[in-house]
């Protein structure tokens, strides 16, 4: 389970962050939610745990798609955000519930896959998180995580950035240690998809909440990092436009 200063650090940013997040338009891109289909396989009858589901955007987006969507989120207002935008869609088959990735309150074996968007970057134990999404998905199910994965060598510098601009960040996974978090339990051929996740850097630091330094500051470090890409972003500048590209990839593992 998360220590409970790191607890209270993911509720006060998400809590700030809830609807900037929800309403960012990275976050709904088609092919971002579709690598779920893909690597899902949903025949439409399935129960799925959407662990760590902020405010709702992947469970709503596969609730057409599975029989029934569970979510949990640590954070309050995400939950009372994702229920809110499923009640006003009037999509009855989408749940949400609080509680920590890392312990979650369900039983073993109770859901036909778990699924998880940019949140274990956010813990603490990411480790842990994913024993919880085994746990609780029955035999031949199946588990997929989505999530930022910068190159090795650029990491503690991606790290050191993103604490800066969001101080519930932990660490980032390389795309070995992801993969890695299924192999340590006995978990192979896992399914891999990667893309880039294009943002606007000035609307995310419009919506990010940091507390040591200025989002004038942040834009700075974007700005200096145009040709050198020593954060793993790989920032381009069009016009007056500076664009950042989050390196991300989806694993899916059958069980």
């Amino acid at each position: 389970m998360e220590s409970s200063i790191h607890r209270q650090k993911i509720i006060s940013q998400f809590t700030t962050q809830s609807r900037p997040f929800a309403e960012m338009p990275a976050h709904s891109e088609n092919f971002s939610l579709e690598v779920f289909r893909e690597l899902g396989g949903f025949s439409g009858k399935e129960r799925v745990l959407d662990s760590g589901c902020g405010p709702g955007l992947v469970s709503l987006y596969l609730s057409e798609f599975v029989g029934q969507i569970v979510g949990v989120d640590l954070t309050p207002s995400m939950v009372q955000l994702a229920a809110e935008t499923a009640l006003k869609s009037a999509i009855g088959n989408a749940s949400f519930f609080q509680g920590d990735m890392t312990a979650l309150p369900f039983p073993a074996d109770c859901f036909d896959a778990a699924v998880t968007r940019y949140a274990f970057h956010h813990l603490e134990h990411p480790g842990a998180a994913f024993a919880e999404m085994l746990r609780v998905t029955r035999p031949h199910g199946k588990i997929i995580v989505v999530d930022v994965t910068p190159e090795a060598s650029k990491r503690k510098a991606y790290d050191g950035f993103e604490r800066l601009r969001d101080p519930s960040h932990t660490a980032a996974l390389t795309l070995e240690e992801l993969i890695s978090l299924g192999t340590d339990h006995g978990l192979r051929n896992p399914e891999v998809i990667r893309f880039g996740l294009e943002m606007d850097a000035r609307r995310l630091l419009a919506s990010s909440f940091p507390e040591t330094v200025s989002r004038k500051h942040l834009l700075g470090l974007l700005a200096g990092d145009l040709w050198e890409d020593a954060l793993s972003f790989g920032i381009r500048k069009e016009e007056d436009v500076l664009t950042m590209t989050f390196p991300v990839t989806a694993v899916g593992w059958r069980l």
